[in-house]
């Protein structure tokens, strides 16, 4: 493999006025995108491919592993999971019978009480409730800008990217 740092742009046009986005890519795994859907900044160091590209294909169909790594800090409070997380845990613990019917009403006047859509209340109700583990039931995601870019904006780059490749008659299958 050459020393030489190979560097790729791509600028991805957008599909019903949005989607757009311009990425940098080099050979020593550095990642950088400026997108309508904000903008991210990576690299992998040990991607284990010898063609980073074939890499960012393979990247483009797992969103999650992408934003935890582009958008680390980028995960919100999810209220309307989490209020549906508890629910389905004080439910479960109901038909385990690790809850009696009383406890169960209790907890679930408890989840009325605090509206766990709004992540201040999250902390009061924790403090509240007798549910074990309480404290990770709390639920976040990416907003949907960043799932946008993850799953509607890499995919098209993926393909201008295996298109390239297929021209200059590079192999890029995620074995390769």
């Amino acid at each position: 493999m050459s020393d030489e740092t190979k560097f790729w742009r791509y600028s991805v046009p957008p599909e019903k006025g949005q989607g757009w986005g311009i990425f940098l890519l080099d050979s020593t795994g550095m990642f950088a995108a400026v997108t309508d859907y904000g903008n991210y900044v990576f690299k992998w160091t040990h991607h284990g491919k010898d063609d980073f590209r074939k890499f960012v294909i393979d990247v483009s169909s797992s969103p999650d592993y992408l934003l935890e790594k582009v958008a680390p800090h980028g995960e919100v409070y999810d209220g309307q999971e989490t209020k549906k997380h508890v629910r389905e845990t004080i439910l479960q613990h109901r038909r385990d019978r690790s809850l009696s019917k009383d406890e169960a009403r209790t907890e679930w006047e408890l989840l009325d009480e605090y509206d766990l859509s709004e992540e201040g209340n999250f902390p009061l109700w924790y403090h509240n409730t007798s549910l074990c583990d309480a404290f990770e039931m709390a639920k976040r995601t990416y907003p949907r800008s960043m799932r946008s870019f993850a799953e509607k904006l890499m995919p098209r780059l993926a393909t201008m990217i295996r298109e390239e490749m297929e021209r200059e008659g590079r192999c890029c299958n995620a074995e390769a």
